[in-house]
């Protein structure tokens, strides 16, 4: 039980620490190239919670324990709408942008792209180098048991 909740932990912090550096990453790129160039403290904090949240939802999709079952289109759609939905709820909350303007459009581009192009990446991934990982994590996992 220790050991499952330690590497649960270990996983979600790993995990937790992707997604924020991606998003600090995305940050500073295109604010950069729409004009920002300071990051504030506020921001930090909302895209780490961002991050938190983005875990936990990869989490309730994409773990191997995981109770919600659908095939992989599905799961993809379904963080596609979540992710989208807890965007545009925050960027009205924050005060990011105005809906209907040029930088909504923009920011909904950039989203889009975005996503689509982290979820080619991660095809991309698991196609190439995913299944080579996965049998030898099947090999050691049955090593280790033995």
């Amino acid at each position: 039980m220790w050991n499952k909740l330690m590497e649960s932990t270990l996983v979600f912090k790993t995990m937790a620490g992707l997604f924020f550096s991606a998003g600090i990453i995305i940050y500073v790129v295109f604010g950069f190239m729409l004009g920002a160039r300071a990051i504030s403290f506020e921001m930090i904090v909302q895209i780490f919670f961002l991050s938190i949240f983005v875990t936990i939802m990869n989490y309730v999709l994409w773990s191997e324990d995981s109770a919600f079952k659908m095939n992989a289109a599905g799961k993809v759609f379904v963080q596609y709408l979540v992710l989208g939905t807890v965007l545009l709820g925050m960027s009205q909350l924050f005060h990011w942008f105005e809906l209907g303007t040029d930088q909504f459009y923009k920011m909904l581009i950039l989203f889009h792209m975005i996503y689509a192009g982290g979820i080619f990446g991660f095809a991309i991934y698991f196609r190439v180098l995913g299944m080579k990982f996965n049998k030898k994590m099947l090999h050691y996992r049955e090593q280790k048991q033995n």
